[in-house]
């Protein structure tokens, strides 16, 4: 799993005036990808460790999490009924969202550059769907139609930067995405004002674009 992305964290290191990753211990590494500060960063290269690391470090843990997820084996439940009820009380259990037909997640994370106000890499983000969790009614799948221009749009004392076509309503609305509010684990009880982003699987490719 590691090995996926060895080489981007030895661009990261050699980036930052590290010793090679190769040199770490396995301890370090696993601090190391998992978002931990290196001992050894220089003072001047904190604020470039958060903006290099933050992405790749969110990287890896969203496709570790999913790479962990898809090895797990189906359980079936032999309790009783009584079983069942005993455990209900029980809110620890972690529950994927489940994309609509025809979506997943996306494997790789959006960067920061691409979500950042008016930003040309955000571009790449136009015309992809994406899951946002609404109060009262959940996830609603909708689609990032356009950047946002105007700095003075903002919500709840962030600017704005993607405008969000609802397919469900036909209304469009303004978003603030970024990668704090972003659901790395896919956790269908992360709290509201979170999002997803979508790419299409193989399976009902040409039914999701007319969305």
């Amino acid at each position: 799993m590691l090995g996926r992305f060895t080489v981007k964290f030895q661009r990261l290191t050699r980036l930052l005036d590290l010793p090679s990753l190769t040199s770490f211990s396995a301890e370090e590494t696993t601090r190391l990808v998992l978002g931990n500060l290196p001992p050894q960063i220089l003072h001047k290269n904190l604020r470039r460790w958060i903006q290099e690391a933050t992405p790749l470090c969110c990287e890896f843990a969203y496709a570790l999490r999913t790479h962990v997820t898809s090895l797990q084996p189906v359980v079936v439940d032999m309790s009783s009924d009584d079983d069942d009820a005993a455990s209900s009380d029980n809110h620890d259990d972690f529950s994927l969202i489940l994309p609509p037909p025809g979506f997943r997640p996306v494997s790789i994370l959006p960067t920061i550059t691409m979500l950042a106000f008016l930003d040309p890499a955000s571009q790449q983000l136009i015309g992809h769907h994406i899951l946002f969790k609404w109060p009262t009614y959940g996830w609603c799948l909708g689609r990032i139609s356009e950047q946002n221009s105007d700095p003075r749009r903002q919500v709840c004392k962030q600017v704005v930067n993607f405008i969000v076509f609802n397919p469900n309503d036909g209304s469009s609305g303004p978003h603030c995405l970024s990668l704090d509010n972003f659901n790395i684990d896919g956790d269908d009880d992360s709290p509201n004002h979170t999002w997803l982003l979508l790419e299409t699987s193989n399976l009902q490719q040409s039914n999701s674009r007319q969305v």
